[in-house]
């Protein structure tokens, strides 16, 4: 069965000259290569978009237990995820190649935060030079489930002889205003990167509604 691509050209002969003004189905279209059981490859991509309710929701989707669509196999699963994931480490390699800028890691951070259904804590390091030397998941699970022990955050930053660090961690489903053991390890990590030298620039939360600077004490403005 023939495939339908709309009453436009190929998206796959548009991709090598016009990517950019390929629309999000078609790009999937692309990914995906034909549709499945009579499914033609237009509506399954169009489909996957609807269900995910846009490009933003594939992130935050647990796909292989959510996604429950005619003609979307584990094969075309596994060709999204690894998208997916590609897109990731895409955007680390962009985000360290161009230096530390806070309002690019917030964004990176946003997107990994996003789909996250348990807490996790992330540590940012910087070099004197300015240079965006490593974000690292550094524990998973709420304070009370794992903690986050100053002694092996400050072991990764000596070992980045990093000058500057940031810490920050999410709130799933909940506000991002911070617990007082969140202030705690904001003040204490604070006070033991100072004794070295070491500048904790922040400590952001991330939540529903957005992002709480502990160096601010505020909800940051949205870009």
């Amino acid at each position: 069965m023939a495939e339908r691509w709309g009453s436009g050209p190929d998206p796959r002969s548009r991709i090598f000259h016009d990517a950019d003004n390929l629309e999000d189905w078609e790009l999937i279209a692309v990914l995906l290569g034909k549709g499945s059981r009579g499914l033609p490859i237009e509506d399954l991509s169009r489909d996957i978009l609807k269900k995910s309710r846009g490009l933003g929701g594939l992130l935050s989707s647990n796909i292989p237990r959510n996604f429950h669509i005619n003609g979307l196999g584990k094969a075309k699963i596994a060709t999204v995820l690894a998208a997916l994931e590609l897109s990731k480490r895409l955007k680390y390699k962009s985000i360290r190649m161009a230096g530390y800028n806070p309002t690019t890691l917030s964004s990176y951070l946003q997107g990994l935060f996003t789909p996250l259904k348990r807490e996790c804590f992330v540590l940012a390091t910087i070099s004197p030079a300015g240079d965006l030397l490593r974000v690292e998941t550094v524990s998973k699970g709420s304070l009370e489930e794992v903690g986050v022990l100053p002694r092996d955050l400050v072991r990764i930053v000596l070992n980045d002889e990093a000058s500057q660090a940031i810490l920050a961690h999410n709130h799933p489903g909940m506000i991002c205003y911070p617990s007082q053991e969140d202030w705690e390890v904001y003040t204490n990590l604070k006070d033991i990167l100072g004794n070295l030298d070491v500048e904790l620039l922040d400590h952001w939360i991330f939540g529903i509604d957005g992002i709480f600077s502990c160096k601010q004490s505020t909800r940051l403005e949205e870009n």
